[in-house]
């Protein structure tokens, strides 16, 4: 791969290391073979469009986005290869198998990148509430205190006392 293209793909994977981009775009050739026959260029040019699109931050997200590709590439291959008549029974079972494998594999990666990339979000959606009586309840957004304003509350709380 010329520099200029290493360069490229380095920033397209989120890393400066050429030896993680060199190693990808193996992976990525291979994923991209079409069976019987050579390297497919649209394969490796969908392959790395789908990376871009990710837009890893770091060279783990790159990883992953590298997987996704070549997991996408591998899955959407599988019914190519059932030909025209499909051949025997058992190898229809056993490609729709790989499918749907391959596909349920590229969804678990695909909530691996939402969960990197959300660290900490979470959503707590409370439908019913039940008030007995005599309690009482907060309604509305409810966020906890950090510690520093926390302690800068206590300050205030003890100066006032003086």
């Amino acid at each position: 791969m010329g520099e200029q293209g290493a360069v490229g793909a380095s920033e397209v994977m989120g890393t400066t290391s050429s030896a993680f981009v060199n190693a990808s775009m193996l992976q990525l050739q291979a994923a991209a073979r079409l069976p019987c026959s050579g390297i497919s260029e649209t394969g490796m040019n969908a392959a790395l469009a789908m990376i871009e699109a990710a837009a890893p931050r770091d060279g783990i997200e790159g990883a992953l986005a590298v997987q996704m590709a070549c997991t996408h590439t591998a899955a959407i291959s599988v019914p190519g290869r059932f030909g025209g008549g499909g051949g025997s029974e058992r190898r229809v079972v056993a490609l729709a198998s790989a499918a749907d494998r391959l596909m349920r594999a590229y969804a678990l990666q695909v909530e691996t990148m939402r969960r990197l990339r959300h660290v900490g979000d979470q959503y707590v959606r409370v439908e019913h509430v039940h008030i007995n009586d005599g309690a009482q309840a907060v309604m509305g957004n409810v966020r906890q205190h950090s510690e520093r304003r926390h302690d800068n509350d206590k300050r205030e709380d003890d100066s006032g006392r003086n």
